[in-house]
């Protein structure tokens, strides 16, 4: 994706990004594993896969409290949920399974899945509660305006400044490792810390672009109605 069509997305809502700067890559790498797939593997299977994933890395986060090995499983359980949550609406869709039910199964599957391992990481030695609560805010928002653009005819813009859930995924299943390398374990006693101060900045940012959209596709959508 080229900056200035993020830009263009980010600032005008008629023409959003088709995807984060990944998703050209994970949708050829998801049709190809769509046709390889065998006929025993459902939607549905792999539904329950993305949901296990999330389980599993949110159980991996929580442990490190308790053993610096539990470390592991975060990955492990990221790439498990990103494999189910990416291909099982392409792989319904490909075998005409894709019903108004199943589409409402797999966005739910989604909306959960990654709320579960946010929350985690605010039970975790890496991320404090607060930040966890600030991403999950902007997680939250900005996937109720992705729906409201449904709703309301528009095209669904899944990425923000590039990032969507591909990119959430990678970065959560990587920052364990960069926050023991870099030093930035939380510590409970510490209160508000300087990691909290940037996920704050951060969120800012990111809710102020989140309103932006708002604004001009409100304007876009009413003179549309003239």
């Amino acid at each position: 994706m080229k900056f200035a069509k993020l830009l263009t997305g980010l600032f005008d809502p008629e023409d959003p990004p088709s995807g984060s700067f990944l998703a050209s890559w994970e949708a050829r790498a998801v049709q190809r594993i769509v046709t390889l797939l065998p006929q025993r593997v459902s939607a549905e299977l792999l539904t329950k896969l993305s949901l296990a994933g999330a389980l599993l890395a949110a159980s991996g986060l929580v442990g490190c409290r308790f053993s610096a090995w539990t470390v592991a499983l975060v990955p492990l359980g990221v790439a498990l949920n990103w494999f189910g949550a990416a291909v099982d609406g392409p792989l319904s869709a490909h075998r005409g399974e894709q019903g108004s039910k199943r589409r409402w199964m797999e966005h739910l599957a989604d909306l959960v899945s990654l709320l579960i391992v946010i929350v985690a990481y605010g039970f975790s030695p890496f991320l404090s509660l607060v930040s966890s609560l600030l991403i999950m805010a902007c997680f939250l928002l900005f996937s109720a305006y992705s729906f409201l653009r449904a709703a309301a005819g528009r095209a669904v813009q899944t990425a923000l400044l590039g990032i969507g859930a591909m990119e959430f995924r990678i970065v959560a299943g990587a920052w364990p490792f960069l926050a023991v390398a870099l030093g930035l374990k939380h510590s409970s006693a510490t209160g508000f810390e300087r990691m909290d101060f940037a996920i704050l900045m951060l969120s800012i940012v990111a809710i102020i672009s989140l309103v932006i959209n708002i604004i001009l596709d409100g304007r876009k959508i009413s003179s549309s109605q003239i």
